[in-house]
């Protein structure tokens, strides 16, 4: 992932929260999720949307996060119910899932 700078419009530098960012943009790469991502980085959900519009850089760092992880291979469907019992509600909300992941590609 390439690097991008974290320096503010006022020229300050944070380095612990440089950290947590780029902690973030790791996880959001493997993950492909932000608000899983936050969690894994132990951040508010919405503090990644206010560093991606305040932060020169971090949008296009973000998005090569989000490409990366759509390149990376799936985890394979989990279903609370037995296969046999499946139902037609579950099947679209899984393939709405798929369509959705493969649209970003």
């Amino acid at each position: 992932m390439n690097a991008f700078s974290l320096t503010y419009r006022n020229g300050r530098k944070f380095s612990r929260r440089r950290e947590r960012q780029m902690a973030f943009l790791k996880a959001l790469g493997e993950t492909g999720s932000v608000a899983h991502a936050a969690a894994i980085v132990d951040v508010d959900r919405t503090t990644p949307y206010t560093w991606r519009n305040t932060l020169p850089g971090f949008a296009s760092a973000w998005e090569a996060a989000l490409a990366e992880a759509a390149t990376r291979p799936r985890r394979r469907a989990y279903f609370a119910m037995a296969p046999d019992r499946m139902n037609d509600r579950q099947l679209m909300h899984v393939l709405g899932k798929f369509s959705r992941r493969h649209s970003r590609a």
